[in-house]
């Protein structure tokens, strides 16, 4: 009962015991590990909605075992947040959509806590929440990320590195408890820890939000809108310098969403004078490569913007490749001649391909052992495919907007 005033969130269904989420997801393209993921985790998520009457408003990772096939899961159970930490794919400190989900990730610097172990872990922790708080307030706002394990002030160590620490699978007979916090020691934590929440709250201009504050306070006012003539020249003028997230207005499209604004303005009847952006493209499952010169008669590259867009309505994706007649296109380039059509409006039947140059994939860290950097992973572990998935899934990146 005491639970049910607060907003629950799903953590996995066995967080540590082996394989990882990301271990078992990096050995599987982008269908095949979406699929596994909900096997391994689906009776995890409905026991957690069954015990607690709910849908979970938000999902975290187990440690640092992050990977991009999780989202399509996430939107199947009906979960809007992904909230946690890690460096995997963010804006450094500012919330953001991403496969179609806000994401309060990647909080760098804005992503603080206090230490408990007394008084000089309440002082670096106040001193911390003191800075963000001068910075925030001198750019008119922002959000703060801070969060604890509940264990962590009854034990001094985590329950799951003392039995699974760097791949280790014992048998159950053989798992270990973690040590405990003596009774001064609980006491102290929590003591501090309450200072250190009534201080934050007096500061002016400081409001605790919860996950499902989160959800409407970041709502994406861009779905469903119309954008006109102006807008999509604006649009088409951006995406030939490079292919990722844009402005318009207060609001922003991915780079999919984009995409999708562009095709249907293309192929509209001349009767339309505004379209809107389809809502939930995923980015491309794989990579393909794709002629990157050609000219080509402007009939084959309006059926080609048909069968785009069609690919995008029927699969929830940008395409993969796009044909023009027999020629395969990158999306990225595909899109990037959308855009300098669109613009020139010119009267000749043929065209050339323009290259696209797809910069939101900047925004996926590169794979690496401290991406991947916890405890329970094994030694030197990384996920390169993951990684590589993460950059694709760029195409759905874009800055959330408070409201």
């Amino acid at each position: 009962e005491a639970l049910a005033r607060h907003d629950i969130g799903f953590h996995t269904t066995y967080h540590s015991q082996p394989p990882a989420v990301s271990a078992y997801l990096d050995r599987l393209d982008w269908d095949d590990g979406v699929q596994e993921f909900l096997r391994r985790e689906d009776s995890g998520f409905r026991d957690t909605k069954r015990i607690f009457r709910r849908v979970p408003i938000c999902y975290g990772q187990p440690g640092n075992s992050w990977a991009p096939q999780v989202f399509v899961s996430l939107r199947r159970w009906g979960i809007p947040l992904y909230l946690d930490e890690g460096t995997h794919v963010g804006l450094k400190g500012k919330p953001f959509y991403y496969c179609g989900l806000l994401n309060v990730y990647d909080m760098a610097e804005q992503s603080t806590r206090m230490g408990l172990e007394g008084a000089a872990d309440y002082e670096k922790g106040v001193a911390a929440f003191r800075k963000i708080h001068e910075k925030l307030a001198q750019q008119g706002g922002g959000l703060v990320s801070i969060y604890y394990h509940p264990n962590e002030f009854d034990h001094t160590e985590f329950w799951d590195a003392v039995i699974w620490a760097r791949g280790a699978n014992p048998p159950r007979e053989r798992w270990k408890t973690a040590g405990k916090r003596t009774p001064e020691s609980r006491r102290q934590a929590l003591e501090y820890f309450d200072r250190y929440l009534d201080l934050m709250q007096k500061m002016p201009g400081v409001r605790f939000v919860s996950a499902s504050d989160l959800v409407q306070l970041y709502a994406d006012r861009s779905a469903g809108r119309a954008f006109a003539r102006g807008e999509i020249q604006g649009i088409a003028s951006a995406l030939t310098r490079e292919i990722s997230f844009q402005s318009v207005g207060k609001d922003y499209l991915s780079a999919a969403e984009a995409f999708s604004v562009l095709l249907r303005w293309y192929l509209r009847n001349s009767s339309v004078n505004a379209v809107r952006a389809m809502t939930g493209i995923l980015g491309p499952a794989r990579r393909e490569p794709g002629q990157s010169v050609g000219r080509f008669q402007k009939w084959e590259f309006r059926r080609a913007c048909e069968e785009a867009l069609d690919v995008m309505e029927r699969r929830g994706r940008v395409p993969e490749i796009v044909w023009i007649g027999s020629v395969p296109v990158a999306p990225a380039d595909f899109l990037a001649t959308l855009a300098s059509e669109i613009l020139q409006e010119s009267p000749e039947i043929a065209l050339s391909l323009t290259r696209g140059v797809f910069t939101a994939e900047k925004y996926a860290a590169e794979d690496s052992e401290s991406v991947f950097d916890w405890v329970i992973h094994p030694a030197g572990f990384h996920a390169p495919h993951v990684m590589d998935l993460a950059k694709l899934q760029c195409w759905t990146l874009k800055p959330a907007v408070a409201h």
